[in-house]
């Protein structure tokens, strides 16, 4: 009897320590499920918002398209919105909010025409503008000195290297190969390869390199060179328009004004700097860059999504093909 009792004894600690190792084994697979789920589902969260800014980008081009048929151009920063029953959509910046499927998508719209141009055949012009009111800064007029020549040697096709230039030696010492292009810049973030471009053209707040023209592919049309007044910097400011400091950034509270609240440059902008403004555009080019984000107060992780394109009638693109100039979602 005492041996029987023994081996029950044994066998029920056996099973006893065969639950509990079951039970630590199942609790290490649930805490391994929710660790994976926290995981997995911000990656998730951020591929569906992908689907949804893409498709909402989708149809604002189209609103795009119907606000062109339905009104005459206007002249950016004097479009009055009280005056419609509906949203207008034109190259200003001004905030706008749409509906897509459930989703609340938060976006503005502002000429492609926007930033310095640094093409191939406009960046020798663009840099001595960009020295325009800024004659007695040596500092200044060193970096664009030695910007230009390093865009010299980046575009010409011999291998003489400019005072501040550089040609393939200098580029491989920077572990940079295959440069200089030796020809046009074909896309502008290509220009960051180039030493002093960051000086010259920070990155936005988004890291994007938007002081700077987009450079279209090929067969993909020409965006004027003459900036957009919507887009323009402190900088673009004074180097185009002759502007001081504290006229620039007059301007820019009015345009800041104008984003926020809806009010017209004519209503907050001194008359005698609004006259010295004609060297950036207050048209259209026909070129527009749209630039999406999820609205709301989630806290979901989200991507955002930034396409530049050739404005389209209402019954859409040409051979229904949309030719894209720039497409980001980051």
């Amino acid at each position: 009897m005492k041996t029987e009792r023994k081996e029950n004894g044994s066998a029920l600690v056996a099973v006893l320590a065969l639950i509990f190792t079951a039970g630590l084994l199942t609790s290490a697979v649930l805490a391994l499920s929710r660790i994976g789920t926290f995981e997995v589902l911000p990656h998730v969260a951020r591929q569906r918002s992908m689907y949804v800014l893409e498709g909402a980008g989708n149809r604002v081009q189209y609103l795009l398209a119907a606000d062109r048929y339905l009104n005459n151009d206007v002249t950016l920063g004097e479009l009055d919105y009280s005056e419609f029953e509906y949203d207008r959509y034109v190259a200003d910046g001004v905030p706008h909010v749409i509906d897509y499927y459930g989703e609340t998508v938060e976006f503005v719209i502002t000429d492609a025409a926007g930033g310095f141009p640094m093409s191939g055949t406009n960046y020798t012009q663009t840099l001595n503008r960009m020295a325009r009111g800024f004659e007695d800064d040596s500092e200044w007029n060193d970096k664009l000195t030695a910007f230009r020549d390093k865009m010299d040697d980046y575009t010409d096709s011999d291998t003489d290297v400019k005072t501040e230039g550089m040609e393939s030696g200098e580029y491989e010492e920077l572990k940079l190969y295959n440069l200089p292009r030796n020809g046009a810049p074909q896309f502008r973030e290509e220009l960051l390869w180039i030493p002093g471009a960051r000086e010259l053209f920070p990155v936005d707040r988004n890291g994007r390199f938007t002081r700077v023209t987009i450079i279209p592919p090929e067969n993909t049309g020409n965006i004027p060179v003459k900036p957009s007044l919507m887009t323009a910097d402190e900088l673009m400011l004074r180097t185009y328009c002759g502007l001081d400091e504290d006229e620039a950034k007059e301007v820019l509270e009015s345009l800041r004004r104008l984003r926020t609240d809806k009010e017209l440059l004519s209503e907050t902008l001194d008359p005698l700097i609004a006259e010295r403004l004609s060297a950036l555009a207050v048209k259209e080019s026909g070129f527009y860059t749209v630039d999406l984000k999820l609205g709301g107060d989630s806290k979901r992780s989200t991507a955002r999504f930034s396409f530049s394109f050739e404005g389209f009638s209402v019954t859409g693109p040409e051979n229904n093909i949309v030719r894209f100039l720039d497409w980001m979602m980051y």
